[in-house]
C-alpha cells in the first residue's frame, strides 16, 4: 500500500512541478478511485463480519484503530397524505421562486396573480468539477 501512496504522491508532485500532464494523471487517479471503491464493496461484508469478533465499538488491530458505526435511522413520510400535499405545495413555491430568481437576473420582477412580488430564491453554485469516462 505504501508503494501506491508513493506513486500517487510522485505523480501529483510531477503535475505541480509542471512535468506531467494533469489530465492524464487526473484520469489515472479517477480510475484508481473507481477500482478501490469496487474492491472495498467486494470485501465490506467480510470486514464487517470480522469486526464483529471484537466486542467493542472501537478496537485496535495491527496498529490501526477501527470504529464500528451502526446504520443510521431513515424516516419515510411519503405514505402520509398531508406530507405529500405539503410537499407538492412546497414544490410549487420553489418553482415560482426559482423563476423569480431567473427573472431577477435579467432585471425583471416576478409577480403573482394578485400583483404581489414573488421573492426570488437565493442561487448558489457548487465548485466546478471534472469527470472522465474510460473507453477501454
Amino acid at each position: 500500500m505504501m508503494l501506491v501512496r508513493e506513486s500517487i504522491s510522485q505523480a501529483v508532485q510531477e503535475v505541480i512541478d509542471g512535468n506531467a500532464d494533469p489530465l492524464e494523471v487526473w484520469a489515472q487517479i479517477k480510475g484508481l478511485e473507481k477500482f478501490i471503491d469496487d474492491a472495498k464493496s467486494q470485501i465490506e461484508k467480510a470486514a464487517l463480519i470480522e469486526a464483529e469478533k471484537y466486542g467493542e465499538k472501537t478496537f485496535e488491530y495491527k496498529g490501526m484503530t477501527f470504529n464500528k458505526i451502526e446504520g443510521r435511522a431513515m424516516y419515510k413520510y411519503d405514505h402520509l397524505p398531508m406530507w405529500n400535499a405539503l410537499k407538492e405545495e412546497m414544490k410549487h413555491i420553489e418553482e415560482k421562486s426559482k423563476s423569480a430568481a431567473r427573472n431577477q437576473q435579467i432585471g425583471v420582477n416576478s409577480v403573482d396573480d394578485d400583483g404581489v412580488v414573488i421573492d426570488p430564491c437565493i442561487i448558489t453554485y457548487t465548485k466546478p468539477s471534472l469527470s472522465v469516462k474510460f473507453k477501454f
